[in-house]
């Protein structure tokens, strides 16, 4: 795999004076604590938003026990519940790294650092051609189109919003903390890939052909951090498939599914095939 020139940002924890063995798992488990802390708040917006919209909590847990097949991300409510829960694990991951504070929070994002704001817009914008297009593309294809619309106006805005927030929060969670715990460890860069989209398979409720796609989408997503050397072509990647699937779900263009088959399996690893080759097009060519 070819990569920029520079520090490999899979082993970059270890690049840091501080580092110790089990300074990760601090980060982690504390990351576990102020997420639980924010995840009540979580829950309070929901219910008030609940009273608001006359959706009640309730039915908002008893529906997602049907997987995505019956989850609602569409409506205030359950934009909040079902998108926010995850976002706010960004936050929780930014407080607990400043408590253990042996490296900055930007060491996440990238080598630099920091986060690089153009490399993102670079990557979002070529993302909307091969990664966003495709995807509207075959949703027409598939014929599965409703024509009912799930969102309210609130709810639509809510949903892009936080669906932002949630993919680059699962990125810095699974791309950078967990990529980079399992890099300091192991010191081998394709283990490190491979183990983090473990966990980011198993806690999507798909069916098994599902988890196994999310788990080579975590695989090929790992494999675009390493070769741009940061989160941003991985995020614009995750938030392009995320918030378009959420929107033509939404808008009843194409019905989501807990169900997976094959032909969706090749598919997600063909687009991220190609999003892959669009980054190492651009290494080295995207200045600072």
């Amino acid at each position: 795999m070819k990569r920029d020139e520079g520090p490999n940002f899979v082993l970059f924890g270890r690049e840091y004076e501080g580092y110790r063995w089990f300074k990760p798992l601090q980060v982690i488990l504390l990351t576990i604590v102020f997420y639980a802390v924010l995840l009540g708040i979580v829950l309070l917006m929901a219910l008030l938003a609940g009273q608001l919209s006359g959706i009640s909590l309730g039915e908002i847990l008893s529906g997602n026990s049907g997987g995505y097949d019956t989850v609602d991300m569409y409506s205030p409510v359950g934009a909040i519940m079902n998108i926010g829960s995850i976002a706010v694990s960004l936050p929780a991951l930014f407080f607990a790294t400043l408590v253990v504070g042996y490296r900055p929070f930007g060491s996440y994002q990238s080598v630099t650092g920091k986060w690089r704001m153009r490399h993102f817009l670079i990557y979002f914008v070529m993302g909307l051609i091969v990664v966003a297009l495709p995807l509207i593309i075959s949703s027409f294809i598939k014929g599965e189109a409703t024509g009912e619309i799930h969102f309210t106006v609130a709810g639509f805005i809510i949903c892009v919003v936080l669906g932002f927030c949630q993919c680059s929060a699962e990125e810095h969670i699974f791309r950078g903390l967990l990529m980079q715990t399992f890099g300091g460890w192991t010191r081998i860069t394709i283990v490190s890939i491979v183990l983090q989209s473990v966990p980011f398979a198993v806690i999507h409720p798909y069916n098994i052909t599902g988890k196994l796609s999310v788990l080579i989408s975590g695989i090929l997503m790992g494999v675009m951090v390493y070769i741009s050397g940061g989160l941003e072509a991985s995020c614009a990647y995750h938030i392009l498939n995320n918030v378009t699937l959420y929107i033509i779900n939404g808008f009843g263009i194409q019905t989501v599914s807990t169900n997976l088959n094959i032909s969706d399996l090749v598919f997600d690893a063909l687009v991220q095939g190609v999003f892959i080759v669009v980054i190492v097009f651009l290494g080295g060519k995207i200045k600072e």
